[in-house]
């Protein structure tokens, strides 16, 4: 059964497994909605880009946020599912029941080495007031209260150590639900299948520079170093794992 709760996608600009992913989450929704929007001025005039990545990039990571608030505003949508364009959803579950009370539900891995501060959006539900308590704590945070993302910053500059301030740090300092995609009871979101890690580190079995995934009655199961099979609910395909979006 598909999903009545619409599925957003931010992706100003074609990119090659576009077409895939949307084939593939279009198995589980009947609405999805690509949002292209790339001028934030509110945004842009405080935003200070701490990070080795390139700026651009790093803005447009932001600016789906705030183009998601504004489609869902204008089209009085309450509820929706966020989930980048490299990550797929494999389930259709009751979303609305996960969510429950909250403004938003995410993946945020329990193992947090220092100065990771992260939660992760790439498979994520929220309603439209989460969204724009989120877009106004990126506005108040750049604006007036930037000390809290100095010390990973610094930490990066100090160690040389790549990355910085994204996105997903921002979540990290905002979200305050106690739910996590990555641990869920009967099964899991995926962090990214080129990584062992996912709520927990080395928590799943490597195969070929990817999770070890094995199929069952169409569903698609990971090997955690238990030797137990954990349902995933969604995969990621980030950087260059993009290409085994094409097997299945």
């Amino acid at each position: 059964m598909k999903s009545d709760l619409p599925l957003f996608y931010y992706q100003p600009n074609d990119v090659d497994y576009l077409e895939k992913s949307l084939s593939l989450n279009g198995k589980l929704f009947k609405n999805i909605i690509r949002l292209k929007d790339s001028t934030f001025s509110t945004f842009d005039s405080v935003y200070r880009h701490m990070s080795y990545n390139a700026e651009y990039f790093e803005r447009f990571c932001f600016y789906r946020y705030f183009s998601a608030l504004k489609y869902a505003t204008e089209n009085k949508i309450d509820k929706f599912l966020m989930c980048d364009t490299d990550a797929i959803f494999l389930k259709s579950l009751d979303f609305e029941k996960i969510l429950g009370n909250d403004k938003c539900v995410a993946c945020k891995p329990q193992d947090q080495n220092k100065n990771d501060d992260i939660v992760c959006i790439h498979n994520s539900i929220w309603t439209k007031d989460g969204l724009e308590d989120f877009c106004n704590f990126l506005i108040e945070t750049y604006n007036n209260n930037i000390e809290i993302l100095m010390p990973k910053w610094e930490w990066h500059v100090s160690t040389q150590t790549g990355g910085g301030i994204c996105d997903m740090t921002l979540m990290y300092h905002w979200y305050n639900s106690d739910k996590n995609l990555y641990n869920l009871q009967d099964g899991v979101f995926d962090r990214g299948i080129g990584m062992s890690k996912n709520n927990i580190e080395d928590e799943f079995k490597i195969k070929n520079e990817i999770k070890q995934l094995k199929k069952i009655d169409n569903k698609i199961f990971g090997i955690n170093y238990k030797d137990e099979e954990v349902e995933f609910y969604g995969l990621h395909f980030q950087g260059h794992t993009k290409k085994y979006m094409n097997l299945l």
